[in-house]
This record gives C-alpha cells, sequence and structure tokens, in this order.
C-alpha cells in the first residue's frame, strides 16, 4: 500500500514481479534496471533469504508522474531461485501496490503456473487483498522458445479474467518494459483518484506503518503507565504518522522481549534497507526501524 513521505513530498508504491521459480523474475528486473536512465533509478541491491534472493530498486517515471505536486517513487522487489520460502513472498508481498506475474511459457511448467498463481491468491487474500483490488499484469515470458506453450492456454489457465498481457523474453529484453509501464500507468491513475490526502489517511496505511517510538525501557513501574510514540526524524524509511498514539502498559524486568518483523524490508538511501520491527514485553509494544548495509551488485 503507497506510503506518503511528507518530508520529501514523494508518494512510494510498491511493485512485485512474483511467479514460479526460474521464470525470469531476477533477470527481467536486471534487464528493466540496464534500460532505465541512472537519473532515473536508484541502485540494484540484492538481499540473501535463505536459499532464493531478494532483488529491488526504486525509479521514478519520467514526464507527468505526480500526484497532488507529489513525485511518486516506485520500489520494484522480486525473488529470485528454484525454491522460494513461503514466508519471504509473503513479506515481500505485503503492502503491494501492483503485481507483474511472470508467467513461464515452456510446456513443462504449466503446472508449475498454476500453483504459482495459487500461491499469490493465497498471499494476497491473507492481506485482504485479491487479483481483483491490487492492479496486476501477466509478463507471458520465455515467448522466443520455439516449443513454447500456446499463449491461448495460459492464459486460460491463469488468466480467466482477461487482465492485460503481453509476450516477453527476459533473455533477450524484448517486450519485458512493456508489462511494466502499462501496470504504473495503471497504479499513476488509481493513485490520483486517491490523491496524496486519501493516501495518507487510509486505514489500511495506519496498521502498516508507525512512526519509530522513544527508546525502550523497562523500568519497572508500580502501576500501569500510559506512554505515546514519539516521531522519528530519520529519513532513512518513507514513513506515514499514525492516526492514533500506541497506548502501552510499562514492562517488569521479569516480562521476555520478543522481537517480530512488522512489514517489508524498504530500499533507503545509499547502499542500505530499513526494516521495519515490533519489539514486545509483556503488554508493551514499541516499533523501531532496522538499518541494514548490503552489498552491491552491478550489471
Amino acid at each position: 500500500m503507497a506510503l506518503v513521505n511528507q518530508a520529501k513530498r514523494e508518494i512510494n508504491a510498491k511493485i512485485v514481479f512474483f511467479g514460479p521459480g526460474l521464470a525470469g523474475k531476477g533477470t527481467s528486473l536486471r534487464h528493466i534496471f540496464n534500460k532505465l536512465k541512472p537519473e532515473f533509478r536508484g541502485v540494484l541491491k540484492v538481499m540473501n533469504v535463505q536459499d532464493a534472493r531478494m532483488l529491488f530498486f526504486d525509479f521514478t517515471p519520467p514526464g507527468d508522474g505526480d500526484v497532488d505536486g507529489f513525485k511518486v517513487r516506485f520500489h520494484l522487489y522480486t525473488v529470485s531461485g528454484s525454491n522460494v520460502d513461503p514466508a519471504a513472498w509473503k513479506m515481500v508481498l505485503k503492502g503491494v501496490d501492483g503485481v507483474v506475474f511472470v508467467a513461464d511459457s515452456a510446456p513443462q511448467k504449466l503446472d508449475e503456473n498454476r500453483a504459482a498463481m495459487e500461491n499469490l491468491q493465497a498471499f494476497l487474500k491473507g492481506y485482504g487483498q485479491s487479483l481483483a483490488t491490487v492492479p496486476s499484469v501477466f509478463q507471458l515470458n520465455k515467448s522466443d522458445l520455439a516449443d513454447k506453450a500456446a499463449p491461448a492456454e495460459l492464459e486460460r489457465v491463469l488468466n480467466p479474467a482477461g487482465l492485460p498481457s503481453f509476450a516477453a523474453s527476459s533473455k533477450s529484453g524484448e517486450g519485458v518494459l512493456q508489462p511494466l509501464m502499462a501496470l504504473v500507468k495503471t497504479v499513476l491513475s488509481g493513485l490520483r483518484s486517491k490523491g496524496a490526502e486519501g493516501i495518507s489517511s487510509s486505514e489500511g496505511l495506519q496498521r502498516l506503518v508507525e512512526a519509530p517510538p522513544a527508546p525502550f525501557s523497562a523500568q519497572p513501574a508500580t502501576k500501569p503507565q500510559a506512554t505515546h510514540a514519539a516521531p522519528s526524524a530519520s529519513t532513512a524509511e518513507p514513513l506515514a504518522k499514525p492516526s492514533r498514539a500506541v497506548a502501552a502498559t510499562a514492562a517488569t524486568p521479569e516480562e521476555p522481549l520478543t522481537l517480530e518483523l512488522a512489514g517489508a524490508p524498504r530500499a533507503a538511501d545509499g547502499d542500505a534497507i530499513c526494516v521495519p520491527l515490533t519489539i514486545r514485553s509483556g503488554a508493551r509494544t514499541k516499533s523501531v526501524v532496522l538499518t541494514l548495509s548490503l552489498s552491491v551488485e552491478e550489471g
């Protein structure tokens, strides 16, 4: 779900390239990165996620890409590998604004395509979303194969709703930009229909993002005390102010601390990624943002 950064006058939207293993998602993302002019894109970053690799970068579309005077920055994500842990996909898909489903046109991959689509629908349903509510397009990849599956068969199995689809080859780069650009136009149209004020006041956005609180303290107290999260001046992660302060009860020394992932990681300035976390101790809850330095892989 799009996030509004009032300080930078930016709206940050997330697009995820989803599909079966080895369908060409990572290759597609690299091709897009190499095709975009450096002045419009950030750095391509890679993070190891168990046996898979998460690739991501951000870009601003040239031309009229503003919403109510806010520049829109798109963050592209995918997880590349033969077997990707469902937890990694769930993390990446949280708050998604658009999906490019990268289908494998090899005829022997039809069942894997079908299984990937079922997984995508299940993951979106877990966030109260569906392909009817999240803008989506299909990239029928490896369309240059001599024995490729018939496009009509892929459409019948994967795309009964008739969403936009594009033949492409991530190997040659042919047709890879077209599905992304079509999706960007659709997402921009949806953001403009809401306006910056409507996006920032979204109920879902308030649940997803909270301002980092004051430093956590586990001092004992004789009775429960209400505390309030203090806004952070950090600009490492685009944040929207929560609609209400978080009420918490002071923890006792005996209550254990637990650490939970509070949302999908976001690219930050330089070679870093910000990971939202929630610290719990008994009834007390605090939100923090952990900044990690990543290695950079060019090309």
